[in-house]
């Protein structure tokens, strides 16, 4: 959740909001709660493959019964919504994050492609935060929140294709170095860009990425998991990333975030 909390303030931020917005802390709780209703929702339609192949999760070990994980993510899902609306996000966009947050769960175990809808959910909670600052969402918001989609189908992409052809894993590269791509972009199109800034968070985000994938390359039992859940945490890097080419350094606020997102995944699963 730690992730969501930083995509929804680089969003707002990047979109011109002000940090001491009393509407920025509505929209954060309900975006966590929006995207807790959709963890729960997993488990729910994944109950037969849970049963089957990973009876330790909540429902098939017997933690939680599946009628109420139903009601928990109905209840955190309209709840989530409400607060969003309440903190100024559009109605079209918290609709199609909803609708993609839904359309995942049901299709992830059925299609190879879904994580790309996967991607798209993170992209959408983007633009769902900056439209509560502006109808007219400005083109850097739309360009990171792009590249934060295609990020993370990467990283599930570059996990698979560890084991299968250089094709994959190539195209899997491609995905999660994406945020470059939009930072030279925005240094050709943003007149007031703060270079410094960027330079500084990119190299962080960028050297956290390469380590990641060194961890893949190794041979330590787990590794794939470990640089998988290394790799959502980087996002808030990313986050760093896009709110730096705006308001320079500032952007290093987002750092301390990435040890926070690693405590918070030992215990709950970044996976």
């Amino acid at each position: 959740m730690p992730t969501v909390l930083s995509n929804c303030v680089g969003s707002w931020l990047i979109a011109a909001g002000v940090f001491g917005d009393l509407n920025l802390l509505v929209l954060v709780l309900g975006a966590v709660l929006f995207y807790s209703g959709g963890m729960i929702m997993n488990d729910v339609f994944d109950i037969t493959f849970d049963n089957e192949f990973r009876p330790d999760r909540p429902i098939p070990s017997g933690i939680v019964s599946r009628q109420l994980a139903s009601i928990l993510t109905l209840l955190f899902m309209v709840l989530g919504f409400v607060l969003m609306m309440l903190g100024g996000a559009h109605l079209f966009w918290v609709l199609l994050l909803g609708v993609l947050i839904i359309a995942y769960n049901y299709i992830h175990k059925k299609w190879v492609h879904s994580v790309y809808i996967m991607g798209a959910c993170r992209s959408f909670l983007y633009l769902a935060c900056a439209s509560a600052i502006s109808v007219h969402i400005p083109h850097s918001v739309f360009a990171w929140c792009v590249c934060l989609g295609l990020y993370t189908a990467g990283i599930t992409v570059v996990a698979k294709g560890e084991s299968t052809d250089n094709v994959v894993k190539f195209y899997g590269l491609a995905l999660l170095f994406s945020p470059a791509l939009v930072a030279a972009y925005l240094s050709f199109n943003e007149l007031d860009l703060h270079l410094i800034g960027v330079l500084v968070t990119g190299t962080l985000w960028l050297s956290w990425t390469i380590y990641c994938l060194c961890i893949i390359k190794g041979s330590a039992e787990g590794r794939v998991g470990r640089a998988v859940s290394y790799l959502i945490a980087g996002m808030v890097l990313i986050d760093a990333f896009a709110v730096s080419s705006h308001y320079g350094l500032y952007g290093l606020f987002f750092v301390p975030l990435l040890p926070l997102v690693i405590w918070f995944q030992t215990k709950v699963s970044g996976t």
